[in-house]
């Protein structure tokens, strides 16, 4: 991962991106700022890796599973945004340098920040794999030094797109020289071959090379599947330990349990380790390693040793010269040590004793205090109140409102639904709103066709409370009926697309929780004012006329049958509305 500073877009989702700050195969990592003011660290996906459904699914599966994990080790994951047109994954952001830019450009870390770094990683993979997961891709890029100390980042994306097998191009996602043997056959993965990759970690870190050696891809593939790491370069106290976590059989690796273990126990005094293959095992070479014995030859750094030659007859015995035993140098005697780096010690040099920082659990993303059902139902109280004041206007209005709505959910409600199950946009989907356009009018003018006389008889209702239960005039009455019908035109079942349309919509204006709180301050202060004015004086009936008059003129002069009756009021209302011509009751 390249560091840089390329200008990043100014938002997403609810955080503000401050920079660019590095680059991998699975996305662009951005600092950012939360709603709080604090950094964080947001990986955005690449698209060809936004587009893959089983990448997704099972980044959901897992960046669930990472909430789990609690470690002063390990980037907690905060945030997660995967089913937009940009997926994205919020970390806990460390203000440091990865371990391979300290080793690249200060050299190899001293004896005790190696067992510092050994023992942090290691209770990091105690806590990953105490979560059921794998993390697949730990290598020196995707560890950050702070204060000290390692944090593991980069979790849980580096293998979305099945980044443990060949991809389609053929090539592999990840660093060759940390992937584990299994990995590179495309065996079956288990949690060991975190600890291989862990080994490899410490190995480049105590070394200054990475374990496998540099070069072709080929050449480095083909060392980690026959397990020829260079455990020469390595310090002779760590070769053991890097031994036993670099076996190519998994099944002969430790546990991250057992090697956290074995990393408490390594001492830099101690020199001596048991590195030595069993026998018979074919060296590079194509000679035997003879096996270690109790003598002095454990001491010396390793060789290879080649068959012996035949011995030429002796006439006699020799006499077996054994060598004096070892004896360790006299303190006074032994080099003095040089100053440390600012950021390393070089093995010898007493380090300070090490307090772990007290570690505080990250803040997860605060919850809005509002949200766009709130909004909705404040706006809709506004528009029955209306309706309760014009009564004639708004109910058309409203049932108007309804159909627009209506066909607006079923044409992009859809397209939506279509984006999210192929990971993004088309260039088809303006050309299916075009055509879908006329079978939605078509599908909506129907429903509410059918929706309107439910939401009536929800305002007949309505009137029979206001008229009887409330003792309201016929005026007041029908004007309260007329705000049922448009509340039941959007509460009542079959007003779920209407409901959808306005909640999606506010959902993607109301994009964070200030935004949010404002919007439904300014409805609910728009509702308040407009119920008070409905229920304060009388209602408007333009362009008709008051119902009462209309109901006392056609009782007057309506022949005895209710035909007559009602049919009048609707030729009243027709004539009133400028639509007189089309009555089929009047001169």
């Amino acid at each position: 991962m390249s560091a840089g500073n390329t200008q990043a877009p100014e938002r997403i989702g609810p955080y503000r991106l401050v920079r660019k700050i590095g680059e991998g195969g699975m996305g662009v990592v951005h600092l950012g700022l939360d709603e709080d003011g604090r950094e964080v660290a947001i990986k955005v996906l690449h698209p060809h890796v936004a587009a893959d459904l089983k990448a997704r699914d099972r980044l959901i599966r897992e960046v669930e599973t990472m909430r789990r994990v609690r470690s002063p080790f390990v980037a907690s994951v905060l945030d997660a945004e995967l089913v937009g047109r940009e997926p994205y994954v919020v970390t806990r952001f460390a203000p440091g340098r990865t371990l391979e830019d300290i080793v690249l450009s200060d050299g190899p870390l001293g004896a005790r920040e190696v067992i510092r770094l050994a023992q942090g990683l290691c209770q990091a993979l105690v806590a990953i794999h105490a979560a059921d997961v794998i993390h697949r891709d730990l290598k020196p890029s995707n560890v950050m030094m702070v204060n000290g100390e390692p944090l593991v980042i980069d979790f849980g994306i580096a293998h979305l797109v099945n980044a443990t097998r060949l991809t389609q191009t053929g090539m592999f996602v990840g660093t060759p020289g940390y992937l584990a043997p299994e990995i590179i056959r495309d065996a079956e993965i288990t949690q060991k071959a975190d600890v291989h990759a862990l080994a490899s970690t410490v190995f480049f870190a105590a070394a200054g090379v990475p374990p496998f050696g540099t070069g072709a891809f080929e050449v480095i593939c083909y060392n980690i599947m026959e397990g020829r790491p260079q455990l020469d370069k390595a310090p002779v106290w760590l070769r053991g330990w890097l031994a036993r976590a670099l076996a190519v059989d998994p099944d002969e690796r430790p546990t991250a349990q057992e090697l956290l273990r074995m990393a408490r126990a390594l001492d830099p005094r101690v020199t001596t380790f048991n590195e030595v293959p069993p026998p018979n095992r074919s060296t590079p070479s194509g000679t035997k390693v003879l096996p270690s014995k109790q003598t002095y030859s454990d001491l010396l750094p390793p060789v290879e040793y080649g068959r012996p030659a035949p011995e030429p007859p002796r006439t006699r015995r020799q006499p077996e010269v054994k060598p004096p035993p070892y004896v360790p140098a006299p303190m006074s005697a032994r080099p003095v040590a040089p100053p440390p780096r600012p950021d390393q010690r070089v093995a010898g040099y007493p380090a300070p004793p090490y307090t772990p920082p007290a570690y505080t659990p990250p803040r997860q993303r605060k919850k809005y205090v509002v949200g766009s059902q709130l909004v909705g139902g404040l706006l809709l109280a506004a528009l029955v109140g209306l309706t309760v004041m014009m009564p004639v206007v708004m109910s058309v209005v409203g049932i108007t409102l309804a159909l627009v709505l209506r066909m607006g959910e079923y044409l992009f409600g859809d397209l939506v639904k279509r984006r999210q199950a192929r990971g993004g946009a088309s260039a088809a989907d303006p050309l299916l709103v075009v055509v879908g356009t006329p079978w939605a009018l078509v599908k909506s003018f129907l429903i509410t066709l059918v929706h309107v006389p439910l939401a009536l008889l929800f305002g007949l209702c309505v009137y029979g409370v206001a008229r009887w239960g409330g003792g309201f005039d016929t005026n007041q009455a029908i004007a309260y009926a007329a705000g049922g019908l448009v509340a039941g035109l959007f509460v009542l079942p079959g007003g779920g697309a209407p409901r959808k349309a306005v909640a999606r919509t506010l959902t993607s204006v109301l994009r964070t929780p200030g935004a949010a709180l404002v919007a439904a301050l300014v409805a609910g202060t728009a509702a308040v004012i407009v119920v008070m004015f409905a229920l304060g004086q009388e209602p408007t009936w333009e362009p008709w006329r008051a119902p009462s008059t209309v109901l006392k003129e056609l009782t007057d002069n309506a022949r005895d049958s209710a035909t007559g009756l009602v049919t009048g009021m609707i030729d009243d209302l027709m004539r009133s509305l400028g639509l007189g011509f089309l009555s089929p009751w009047g001169p």
